[in-house]
């Protein structure tokens, strides 16, 4: 009879379950936030593979026009409609 059926140790079971609770709650909390921060770098990401993948698509067809003879067959293109 000496644990006394747990009446001397309400008071520190309650602690410790509070401990418990605000530290599971605190980890979810870091993982939440590594969660955002990680989904915000990847928006950032593609936002800047987006403009990387206009301004290749841009300088193909530049390169593209001006191997070809630039603009003048486009020119001659429009003189032949008239």
């Amino acid at each position: 009879m000496t644990d006394n059926f747990g009446l001397f140790n309400r008071g520190k079971n309650k602690d410790k379950k509070e401990d418990r609770n605000s530290k599971r709650k605190d980890r979810r909390d870091h993982r939440i936030e590594k969660i955002k921060v990680l989904t915000d770098k990847a928006v950032a990401v593609a936002q800047k593979r987006k403009w990387l993948v206009f301004l290749i698509g841009i300088g193909l067809i530049a390169y593209f026009v001006i191997s070809t003879g630039g603009f003048s067959t486009i020119l001659q293109l429009l003189k032949f409609k008239r």
